[in-house]
């Protein structure tokens, strides 16, 4: 009895000791990628931002399908194809329908004596055309539907209560509009503030015949004023944007899991941009690709195998938002494979604190314990249930119901700092954060690393 007390007890203080052990060679790794990584004297340090900088600086917005976006994405592969990975491909996505903008412009008439141009952009796939018009403005989708705007210009000066409410208005608003008989929208840019910059993004191009353009916050406070002082209001807007034909790829590199590599956790960002601005595309989501590249690129020089393979991905397509674009495609293709988690950099680079992630319970409590026990030293150890959805990763997610997971960064709960730069010219290196990237790159490293490396079976609940 006495020998199988001690047998037990051995055993106990073993388990623990080899716990202890492997505790101690996580908190090693962990604390290896941060030194790296925030070491001024370290190749890796604002390596994030330089190389941002450098695809931004050189090959400008990525608009899906243009020029510029193939000439990036061969640019990121062929930098990709130097850093030494397990393996690294494109997948060409086919033949795709892409969208180029053309000369548009919005001019007051009145009541200005002398015509002004206003600061405006063409909402994604907007008709070509040109209309002039007596405005009405209206502040949501109800009043719309009290006011007579057959043969007027409508403008959505809606109120902002973030990007879920308002997004509304530009992809729907233009389709009601011109429903209720209007021969043209314009909508108050998505935005919580614009500085004078309007936002663009997707709407509902299918089923509008007439232009659809943004203009600015306070261009449409402006309009708004004047129609309530009584004033006539007249506008023209010229769009001549044109469909193409054209192609695109999905850019991957993998570190190889050598126990479960089956098993995969993806991560990434899409590498497309919007085309307002000379550096649309910094934030949105170009951060967000490269920080994801730089969490590979630093456990693989490092030398750090996890039993599970990670693999990055740049989606390609993620701003129009079509059927056939890389999230899609990946999906498609990809489904059948073992996904673990997909995670997803698309809000922003500034300090991160933790992450959201949407997964079953034990999952969810597993990521949580992960977190909290080796993250806190880094300030990533705040989890999110039922959070972690983005665009690119939730296509995966409905193909697959694979759990996802994305990066919560400083921001108040709207997002407004993002959204104020959000698909403008102001989204630009001014706004990255070289140490608020190499943050970001320290925490995904780390936490893909640790669920990948895991000891146990990853719960499917």
């Amino acid at each position: 009895m006495k020998f199988i007390i001690l047998l037990v007890f051995t055993f106990c203080v073993n388990a623990l000791m080899l716990r202890s052990v492997k505790d101690k060679i996580t908190e090693g790794v962990i604390q290896q990628i941060r030194e790296q990584i925030k070491n001024p004297q370290s190749q890796y340090y604002h390596s994030a931002y330089n190389r941002l900088a450098y695809y931004v600086d050189t090959f400008g917005p990525r608009l899906w399908g243009s020029e510029n976006m193939a000439d990036a994405v061969d640019a990121l592969y062929k930098d990709i194809e130097k850093m030494g990975f397990d393996r690294v491909w494109k997948e060409n996505l086919g033949e795709i329908t892409s969208w180029m903008r053309g000369e548009e412009s919005v001019t007051l008439f009145e009541p200005r004596q002398i015509p002004q141009k206003l600061n405006m952009i063409g909402l994604g796939w907007t008709p070509a055309g040109v209309v002039k018009g007596e405005v009405e403005v209206v502040h949501s989708f109800e009043e719309l539907k009290e006011k007579d705007v057959k043969g007027k210009i409508v403008c959505f000066n809606f109120e902002w209560n973030g990007y879920g409410s308002a997004i509304a208005f530009r992809f729907a608003g233009p389709v009601l509009a011109e429903k209720a008989g209007a021969i043209g929208t314009m909508i108050r840019s998505v935005a919580s503030v614009s500085i004078a910059s309007p936002h663009t993004g997707m709407t509902d191009y299918e089923n509008i015949k007439y232009p659809a353009v943004a203009i600015t916050v306070e261009d449409a406070d402006m309009l708004d004023r004047m129609k309530k002082r009584g004033q006539k209001v007249v506008v023209e807007i010229k769009t001549g944007g044109q469909q193409y034909k054209t192609t695109s790829d999905n850019v991957f590199a993998e570190i190889k899991g050598y126990k479960y590599p089956d098993e995969i956790l993806l991560m990434g960002g899409h590498w497309d941009s919007w085309d307002v601005g000379s550096q649309t595309g910094a934030n949105d989501d170009g951060g967000g690709v490269i920080v994801c590249l730089e969490a590979l690129r630093i456990l693989n020089s490092l030398g750090i195998k996890p039993k599970r393979t990670i693999r990055f991905i740049a989606w390609s397509g993620e701003e129009m938002g079509q059927n056939n674009n890389g999230a899609f495609h990946y999906a498609r293709n990809h489904g059948k494979d073992n996904h673990i988690i997909a995670f997803e950099s698309d809000l922003g680079s500034t300090k991160p604190y933790g992450f959201g992630i949407t997964a079953g319970q034990q999952f969810t409590q597993l990521v949580t314990y992960l977190a909290q026990e080796y993250l806190t030293g880094i300030g990533a150890e705040r989890i999110y249930p039922n959070d972690g959805e983005s665009v690119d990763s939730g296509i995966l997610a409905d193909f697959t119901g694979t759990p996802m997971l994305n990066n919560r960064i400083a921001d108040n709960e709207n997002h407004d700092f993002y959204f104020t730069y959000h698909h403008t010219a102001g989204d630009s290196m001014w706004m990255m954060n070289p140490e608020d990237m190499d943050d970001n790159v320290v925490a995904i490293a780390s936490i893909m690393y640790l669920i990948a490396d895991y000891d146990g079976p990853i719960p499917k609940d």
